[in-house]
């Protein structure tokens, strides 16, 4: 109960902390392989703040917010049980494989709630309001990936995903790449966590920092070897079926690799990577700051 509350509040701070990164991320990758439309990190947060001002940061973190309360709720919760049920019921001797396979159940757990609340934040990240503003009646680009409606928010989002995809895609859409990106993902990253807790570093950091610089570094590890698949993810969530039609001009996983392979080789698959490692340093380092801060109130040394 005590880490299903400590990740649950430092979920949502450290998501809310970090989240401009996320959408400067998301804009870049929805733009990936299309050379005329692609825009740098810098390129990006003018023209966000142009179009959009300051608000054009947030669109989605309501629904991310609460949604990784939620999210990192179950998974702190699902390690730490994982772990403590391997330890009294298991022969591993090894800290590293229980730690990792917690981590493992951990991501596949999570991962169907972790995959209709990003859905909702792409859609909403990858909005073109100033082209919409353009263009009243409708906007129409074949090429881009971009959410073709301007919602007013999170709850218009989800509607309108029901309402022209169906409830089956608010939680099937992305799904399985969720999965194969949470897994090694959180087994990464409890496993690089709780090594440096256990260090010598652990001490001499002392209580606030460590949990600030382990948070970063494991937010860090778990991102570089798994964001091409974030990237795939993103792009097969945002986009939508033609005519209201299932499938219909999607493509699949498999398909969106191929084709951000032919149009930028292997670099393809790391746009957007520097505002996410800097997100993931925030985040990450508040969550388990808060985390850790929570954890010794309610469990005093």
């Amino acid at each position: 109960m005590a880490s299903l509350l400590a990740g649950s509040i430092g979920g949502a701070i450290g998501v809310g902390a970090s989240y401009p990164f996320d959408t400067l991320s998301t804009k870049a990758q929805v733009s990936t392989g299309r050379e005329e439309n692609h825009l740098g990190f810098g390129r990006n947060f003018i023209k966000i703040w142009k179009s959009e001002g300051i608000g054009g940061f947030f669109d989605g973190v309501l629904i991310t917010m609460i949604g990784q309360a939620i999210i990192k709720a179950i998974q702190f919760a699902t390690n730490e049980f994982t772990f403590l049920w391997l330890e009294k019921n298991s022969s591993i001797k090894s800290t590293i494989i229980k730690m990792g396979t917690a981590g493992i159940v951990s991501g596949l757990v999570s991962s169907f709630v972790v995959s209709p609340v990003e859905l909702v934040k792409v859609r909403m990240q990858s909005q073109n309001k100033q082209a919409l503003k353009k263009k009243d009646d409708g906007y129409k680009n074949e090429n881009s990936f971009e959410t073709p409606k301007i919602f007013r928010n999170e709850i218009d989002c989800a509607r309108w995903l029901i309402k022209t995809e169906g409830w089956c895609a608010l939680f099937s859409h992305g799904l399985w790449i969720t999965i194969i990106r949470e897994i090694p993902s959180f087994a990464i990253y409890f496993v690089v966590y709780g090594m440096l807790a256990k260090s010598s570093m652990a001490a001499a950091l002392g209580e606030h920092m460590a949990p600030l610089i382990f948070g970063a570094i494991a937010g860090w590890a778990m991102w570089i070897p798994t964001y091409p698949i974030d990237i795939v993810k993103t792009i097969e969530q945002v986009q939508t079926p033609k005519n209201g039609q299932k499938g219909k001009g999607m493509l699949t996983s498999g398909q969106i690799t191929a084709k951000l392979y032919r149009a930028g080789g292997v670099m393809a698959f790391f746009d957007g990577l520097e505002p996410k490692l800097a997100r993931a340093a925030i985040k990450h380092a508040v969550t388990f700051w808060v985390y850790e801060i929570v954890m010794s109130f309610i469990r005093p040394a």
